[in-house]
């Protein structure tokens, strides 16, 4: 199939099994030879992302390896070359090898297709893609019911009740695997019957499988995707029809991309940028950023509106930042734009006002803001501390604490370990850190007085509740006091309510010029896996005053908001 762009017809872009669910202008940058392709050094917390998506995948493989006959998979993940493993995969489908990993589908010229699924699962008279996701694909349902298969017997379906497949967080993930689908139905070799596939995620279920890996199957012809319908407002759809219409979409985007020379008849791009989470790791994040940084989305990123929102604003004029802080959303306005934005329901208008309540904040350069009137009421004690703590692979190795006690400057204290932890050495540790809470706690109440720990949300009662029970330290829980709760109540934040937003607006500043709980877990692999000395020294003393710094973030917020 071609395509007609400016009255010549040129072979269709090819689009990945990722572009589907990527931002639009991304595929026109992506397509468009005129733009200076800019050397992208990806942050050193995304490649930890990748580095482990990685490890996980290649683990997943080996245990499907492990589970299944030799002669029932083919392994061509060290097939180098597209075309050697395009070969490769159409032999290994033409022999009917029951599972085929790491392959490569031949292109769909027609369709405008290229990609490899991670697996190809044979099904009866052809094959279902299957894909490996560094998250979780299942969740808990009391009338839900999965339907699954396991690494020894992949293809033979089995079904439990009181889970159920993740579908509208997980979209992106059906759009991939309708992509595979649609690749596998081109080239002649889709199994019979409705359109599935399968996705192995993290989840750990070793209920259903001693492995804990399962596949969880997915049903793209359900209509589970809430999308805006101009003539229903809302319409369900199936995971095959939003990809038709995303693919599509981006067909004609990379198109007119493929199509400019740099020359005065240029057609222009047919998509302008929307910001969402998706830029913070993209390579066009600057160029973007450069090209349109008065956009109220490059500014509005805590409660961001959609991108069909962001463009019925744009229809109605909303663009910048100004635009949007400076919007009368009166009844005229929302007869124009709700009717663009009824996938968002009821919630379509507070959600519109919102938005523009931070764009004016931003512009005003206010990051907080106070909603209620007169003292906040925080509980104090004679003796504070203030805790927080910090985890690697996926292990709390630090709690560290700031004791406050009377006029004594603050101390910082914290309970850590640089030994690799396994669950019971993980456990030990958080037992000395709620020992060392309850001989405070006992000292002060021999000596008449009080002692309460703040920490900012729940992040730390959950890592207690999994490491050792609440019941394990329900003396203790008394004193603990979520500091979150509490300006959550009384605040609202241009940028949210995060500690690393909050704490700025009452005078704090980290030392560090890249305070980040995700680098913090890149740093600590130098601290404990550097082979030389002063790399490990300093990652660990990094780490150190990265913890202090946010125990006293909390206390330097406790004391903000405890002035008049």
């Amino acid at each position: 199939m071609m395509a007609a762009v400016g009255g010549k017809v040129r072979p269709l872009p090819l689009l990945t099994g990722y572009d589907a669910k990527r931002c639009q202008r991304r595929i026109h940058n992506d397509h468009d030879a005129t733009l200076e392709k800019v050397p992208w050094e990806v942050p050193a917390d995304l490649q930890k992302r990748f580095d482990e998506g990685n490890a996980f995948e290649a683990a997943v493989f080996a245990v499907l390896e492990d589970q299944l006959p030799a002669e029932r998979w083919r392994d061509l993940t060290g097939v180098w070359g597209k075309e050697a493993n395009v070969e490769a995969t159409a032999g290994a489908m033409a022999s009917g090898v029951d599972l085929i990993v790491g392959g490569w589908l031949p292109d769909d010229a027609d369709g405008g297709r290229t990609g490899r699924p991670d697996l190809l699962l044979r099904v009866g008279d052809g094959y279902v893609p299957g894909d490996v996701k560094w998250h979780k694909t299942v969740r808990s349902l009391s009338s839900g019911t999965l339907t699954y298969s396991v690494p020894s017997d992949p293809s033979g379906l089995l079904s439990v009740a009181g889970l159920t497949a993740r579908t509208a967080e997980r979209i992106d993930d059906h759009l991939q695997l309708a992509h595979y689908w649609r690749m596998l139905e081109a080239a002649g070799h889709a199994a019979s019957g409705p359109a599935r596939g399968f996705i192995i995620g993290t989840d750990q279920l070793t209920d259903l499988d001693p492995t804990g890996i399962a596949l969880t199957w997915l049903d793209l012809e359900a209509p589970a995707f809430a999308t805006f319908s101009r003539s229903r407002g809302k319409a369900k759809r199936t995971a095959l029809e939003r990809y038709d219409f995303e693919h599509a979409i981006r067909i004609d985007i990379a198109a007119v991309a493929e199509s400019r020379t740099g020359g005065p008849d240029d057609p222009e791009p047919l998509v302008r940028p929307i910001f969402s989470a998706e830029c913070d790791a993209c390579p066009w994040h600057d160029y973007c950023h450069a090209l349109d940084s008065d956009a109220a989305s490059a500014h509005v990123d805590v409660g961001r509106l959609d991108v069909r929102e962001w463009r019925a604003l744009d229809g109605l004029g909303i663009r910048t930042l100004d635009d949007l802080a400076d919007a009368s959303l009166d009844d005229d306005f929302l007869a124009a734009y709700l009717p663009e934005v009824t996938h968002q329901g009821a919630g379509a208008t507070s959600r519109l006002a919102t938005a523009a309540r931070r764009a004016g904040m931003i512009r005003r350069g206010i990051a907080v803001e106070r909603e209620t009137t007169g003292a906040v009421p925080i509980p104090r004690a004679d003796i504070e501390i203030d805790f927080d703590i910090e985890d690697a692979d996926g292990r709390v190795y630090l709690w560290g604490a700031l004791i406050s006690d009377g006029p004594s400057a603050p101390v910082f204290d914290p309970t850590i370990s640089w030994e690799p932890l396994d669950e019971e050495a993980e456990r030990a540790l958080a037992q000395t850190f709620i020992d060392r809470l309850r001989r405070i706690r006992d000292d002060a109440a021999a000596d008449g007085r009080t002692v309460l720990a703040y920490h900012y949300s729940h992040y730390e009662i959950q890592a207690l509740n999994r490491i050792l029970g609440a019941d394990a330290y329900a003396d203790v829980a008394p004193l603990l006091v979520d500091l979150l709760g509490i300006v959550n109540a009384h605040y609202f934040g241009a940028h949210g309510l995060g500690l690393k937003k909050v704490a700025p607006a009452f005078g704090f500043a980290w030392r560090d010029d890249e305070p980040s709980g995700l680098l913090s877990q890149v740093w600590y692999l130098d601290a404990t896996g550097s082979d030389d000395p002063s790399v490990s020294a300093a990652a660990r003393q990094r780490l150190l005053d990265y913890n202090e710094d946010d125990v006293r973030a909390t206390l330097a917020i406790r004391e903000g908001i405890a002035r008049p």
